[in-house]
């Protein structure tokens, strides 16, 4: 796997006392989730409940009923999405992103594809998320992509996570059933993410970006679960030794990816049935936000015991995929799931850049005959003749404006912007491609213009 400019393994986020880095961010309220270090006391059961108390005690009556709703499966109804409330959300979150003073990952990902950064369906996911505070959803969005770049490097940072983006690692802890989301919901209608302890030799950033990739899928396309949420279900039956309840480091962190993605956590429970996982349930607790914190549950007890608990949160244990020893009972079907998923990512996520024959619609980047006598060439000039006057006509801004929606247009119409790579034709970003129809039109006016 291609690690881009940034190695992968840097995970600047997560960085401990001693480490170079430090803070990520200028702006505190970004840079706390992920400069924050895993306190002494972590690990401190104790040290848990005090803070979840002193959070609590911090609520309003108001806040502390809602908080109790979510965790026992009877959330609010949401608000309704108007069309005004969906534009003016959108304005307003651009300017948050905007005054934000370090973004130093948003900046690169919004260079390499600008349509990618502020798609409108991505925008609404973070902004459902925060159920439409736009300055929270800035800060999610800065920190998605900060967080992306830790993981995946820059090559990654402006496209959908597939699949074919993770290394053999990532893709081991992928199919090991030990993080998902189920084909089930709770009585809120929320999707259940279903969590349990991996093997130990699993690497912590491989399951940080198994983690990443699972919360994307499920998230990014579906408005009905953005809008709900995910009740979270940590899964620790039998002995911690040997799997990632045994991790402190990868605890701690795991947590944090909450912080950069459009997954709000509607209830937390977390279920252990043996006692040694009480201090690996602590060091999860302590790093949570207070959001969070509020709206977690701790649930010890045999199999049996741990799955009526969750039904009396509104959890139908039959949904739970463990067996009658709280292990995981449909591996066979997790996999068979992950293999489907990869195929329809394929057909969603062409890689034209293995095709050696350009199609008709494609508009190829370069000079000389062969490339402007090529079809998608001669329709792109067509259509710079066609707005010629419009564009001469605009002011600067505007003039990009229409540049951007040409190249939407042949987008719409199954056309790639492409440059060649020896014997390989590879897809540009968008900025690149308003560059292209930008260049077509000044040489169309040194030409005379349409006369």
């Amino acid at each position: 796997m291609n690690e881009g400019s940034v190695s992968r393994a840097s995970n600047k986020h997560f960085q401990k006392d001693g480490e170079e880095g430090g803070k990520v961010m200028s702006d505190d309220k970004v840079a706390d989730v992920f400069s924050k270090q895993m306190p002494p006391n972590a690990s401190d059961p104790q040290s848990a409940d005090s803070l979840i108390a002193f959070q609590m005690a911090k609520l309003s009556v108001a806040d502390r009923e809602k908080a109790y709703m979510d965790v026992h499966g009877m959330p609010d109804d949401d608000a309704e999405e108007t069309q005004e409330l969906i534009h003016e959300s959108l304005v307003r979150l651009q300017n948050e992103i905007d005054i934000l003073r370090d973004k130093k990952a948003y900046n690169i990902a919004e260079r390499l594809d600008p349509e990618y950064v502020r798609d409108q369906e991505f925008c609404l996911a973070f902004l459902r998320c925060e159920k439409f505070d736009c300055q929270k959803a800035a800060l999610r969005i800065v920190r998605h992509f900060q967080m992306k770049l830790d993981l995946f490097g820059e090559d990654k940072l402006a496209k959908d996570i597939t699949q074919d983006d993770l290394d053999m690692d990532d893709m081991d802890a992928l199919y090991s059933a030990a993080g998902r989301f189920l084909d089930a919901h709770d009585s809120g209608r929320r999707i259940i993410n279903f969590l349990v302890g991996v093997p130990k030799l699993f690497k912590t950033d491989a399951v940080l970006r198994r983690a990443f990739y699972n919360i994307m899928v499920a998230f990014r396309d579906n408005a009905e679960i953005q809008r709900r949420g995910t009740v979270a279900i940590c899964w620790g039956a039998g002995s911690a030794e040997g799997t990632s309840g045994d991790n402190a480091d990868l605890n701690w962190k795991l947590p944090k990816l909450n912080e950069g993605s459009p997954m709000r956590i509607s209830a937390l429970h977390m279920c252990y049935t043996d006692s040694v996982w009480k201090d690996r349930v602590a060091i999860i607790r302590n790093g949570l936000n207070k959001q969070t914190q509020v709206r977690a549950r701790v649930h010890y007890g045999t199999v049996q015991e741990c799955l009526q608990h969750l039904r009396r949160h509104g959890i139908d244990p039959t949904s739970i995929p463990v067996n009658e020893h709280g292990e995981i009972s449909d591996q066979l079907e997790h996999c068979r799931i992950l293999k489907q998923q990869r195929k329809h990512e394929r057909l969603k996520y062409p890689l034209r850049h293995i095709i050696g024959v350009p199609s008709a619609q494609d508009v190829l980047l370069g000079k000389g005959t062969p490339f402007q006598n090529h079809a998608g060439n001669k329709s792109l000039r067509q259509v710079v003749v066609d707005r010629y006057k419009e564009y001469e006509k605009a002011q600067k801004g505007l003039k990009k404006v229409i540049a951007k929606e040409i190249v939407d247009v042949i987008r719409g119409n199954g056309g790639l912007f492409l440059k060649q790579d020896g014997k390989k034709w590879i897809p540009v970003n968008g900025e690149v491609a308003v560059v292209k129809v930008s260049a077509a039109f000044r040489t169309l006016r040194l030409k005379g213009g349409t006369k």
